[in-house]
């Protein structure tokens, strides 16, 4: 009887160490996957970093619209001409 007892602890302690060693396998497995989506995140990342940047911004800006970076906006210059053509343009939109 106790030959019984001792057998089934044994088998249920040799059950209990194969499952801890399972799950340990499935929780480094999780881990790895865990870890390689943590890097294509950070990858990401640095790519959208480098796609907001004002370097790049100005950049395409100037490129793709042909704008123009006027860094010193103190003092603007505007032909008189200008004007009165806005005015006038103006005018006829709202009259």
């Amino acid at each position: 009887m106790v030959l019984l007892s001792a057998m089934t602890l044994l088998f249920g302690y040799v059950y209990v160490i194969k499952q801890v060693k399972n799950l340990n396998a499935e929780k480094n497995n999780k881990l790895e996957v865990y870890r390689e989506k943590q890097n294509k995140l950070e990858q990401r990342k640095v790519v959208y970093q480098k796609l907001t940047s004002e370097d790049e911004i100005v950049r395409k800006a100037k490129e793709k619209f042909g704008l123009v970076r006027i860094d010193h906006l103190d003092e603007i210059n505007i032909n008189s001409n200008q004007i009165n053509n806005l005015k006038k343009l103006i005018q006829k939109k709202y009259d």
